[in-house]
């Protein structure tokens, strides 16, 4: 007789995904009041539950598009009020968080072209843009913050650029 899977261990993937979107706006005040020593904890907590809830989706079998997307979207929502609120207190450029929505919306708007939402060009921008800002706020060295500021741009630009090839791409194959 095989056990089933208890459901708050099927549901903490979810759960741990929820965990990083509530997290989102904490930060934003956080970082905003200056608060750089609470906000890499709260960062850190982020990105543990960022690298923890795909593996055990997939070891409980619970993957799934929609877990995916609500992946996806919590990464974007998290990033989005990360870099909005370094911009909003004159400690990062607001080109970052302008570049992070335009790779966020193209890769929501051609996300349909491949048959899986997995994107193997895009999959490490989150854990780059998130490595950047903690970078930030856990070493507070005005050096650092702009090579961060600087790989953050970089990979944003990377991303969208290899996006669009690999868009390209799947529409030539898929012309007739």
């Amino acid at each position: 007789m095989t056990r089933r899977t208890p459901f708050l261990l099927r549901a903490s993937p979810d759960l741990l995904t929820g965990l990083r979107l509530a997290l989102a706006p904490v930060l934003y005040l956080l970082i905003v009041g200056g608060r750089g020593d609470a906000a890499a904890a709260c960062l850190a907590l982020a990105m543990v539950t960022d690298a923890l809830d795909g593996p055990l989706a997939r070891h409980f079998g619970v993957a799934s598009r929609a877990g995916a997307h609500f992946d996806f979207w919590a990464d974007f929502v998290l990033i989005e009020a990360v870099f909005s609120a370094f911009a909003m207190s004159g400690a990062g450029p607001w080109a970052i968080p302008l570049l992070t929505a335009i790779a966020f919306g193209f890769f929501v708007a051609t996300v349909r072209l491949t048959p899986a939402i997995y994107d193997p060009i895009g999959r490490n921008i989150g854990g780059i843009l998130m490595g950047s800002a903690f970078s930030v706020l856990a070493l507070r060295d005005l050096l650092v913050a702009q090579a961060a500021f600087m790989v953050a741009l970089g990979a944003l630009t990377l991303t969208l650029c290899a996006r669009a090839a690999f868009v390209a791409g799947a529409v030539r194959r898929s012309a007739p």
